[in-house]
């Protein structure tokens, strides 16, 4: 053995406690990497197997008015594979005993058959029944914040005329995971509803019969996403005050992709704290 790795071990047998210490923090540190980036991948295949499972759609687009006549032509853009037409029209709500402001968003659900695309999990209770003007179900998250359960009432104004609304099913959504208001930046689930009618009620509310002011579309696996946003956009320009854009813009799924993306910021930030606070850079002297 060499007397440089004989001195190596003795200074070693010394200092084993700095050594020790040194190989915990290392140890924490990759631990932490490998806890956060698991943790990480873990929410993102969650994720993606919900959108997947209740067909999350791929590009949105809202209009002031148009045709159901346009589904055809919307469906023969190349890489479209499913279409939805809904109306999505915001409602001021009055809930007893809640004195601030608040607002609703309401969409359509499809009288005869399931949603193709944006499908809801129901947590509990019923669809509302076709035609039914006082039957909405809501998002969970408000519904908690007020105690709502099935059966409870609220009013709302929608399209200038107060109603009461019954509450015939508590639902998720991969649409609205996060309930965000028009001008909020951050989810308030007691300000903010995310709520669904039977199209044929909410058309004769808002005088739709006949008409789409929101579609929905979903995408084939290797389409062009800016290409049929393009088309989309030619197509429905006449009737539109807002071009279409994908999924990731929504400001509801911004602010999912934001906390994602905050995770895995942290799961490669905190390792190299450890590394930096524990294990300062090596001084040289000029000796």
């Amino acid at each position: 053995m060499k007397a440089l790795d004989r001195k190596l071990l003795r200074d070693l047998a010394h200092m084993w406690a700095q050594v020790l210490a040194i190989a915990l923090v290392m140890a924490s540190g990759v631990a932490t990497l490998i806890l956060a980036v698991g943790a990480q991948h873990s929410l993102v295949e969650t994720r993606d197997a919900y959108y997947e499972r209740y067909r999350f759609a791929d590009v949105f687009a809202h209009v002031t008015r148009a045709p159901r006549l346009l589904e055809a032509q919307i469906l023969q853009i190349p890489g479209v594979a499913a279409v939805e037409l809904r109306i999505s029209k915001f409602a001021l709500l009055d809930i007893e005993g809640f004195v601030q402001p608040a607002t609703g968003l309401v969409l359509s659900l499809p009288d005869h058959r399931e949603s193709r695309l944006n499908r809801l999990y129901m947590r509990s209770g019923r669809l509302p029944e076709p035609g039914r003007a006082d039957e909405v179900v809501v998002n969970e998250a408000f519904a908690e914040a007020h105690g709502f359960t099935v059966g409870s009432t609220f009013k709302a104004i929608l399209n200038g005329r107060k109603r009461a609304l019954t509450i015939v099913g508590i639902v998720l959504s991969p649409e609205f995971i996060y309930a965000i208001g028009p001008g909020d930046f951050v989810p308030d689930d007691k300000r903010f509803a995310d709520m669904w009618m039977s199209e044929k009620a909410l058309a004769a509310l808002f005088d739709l019969t006949g008409a789409f002011n929101n579609v929905s579309v979903k995408l084939l696996k290797d389409a062009s996403e800016r290409g049929v946003i393009s088309k989309l956009d030619t197509l429905l320009e006449p009737c539109s005050t807002a071009m279409a854009a994908p999924a990731p813009m929504a400001a509801r799924t911004s602010f999912r992709m934001l906390s994602l993306t905050a995770n895995l910021s942290s799961s490669t930030s905190w390792p190299a704290s450890f590394r930096r606070s524990f294990w300062p850079s090596p001084r040289f002297s000029s000796t």
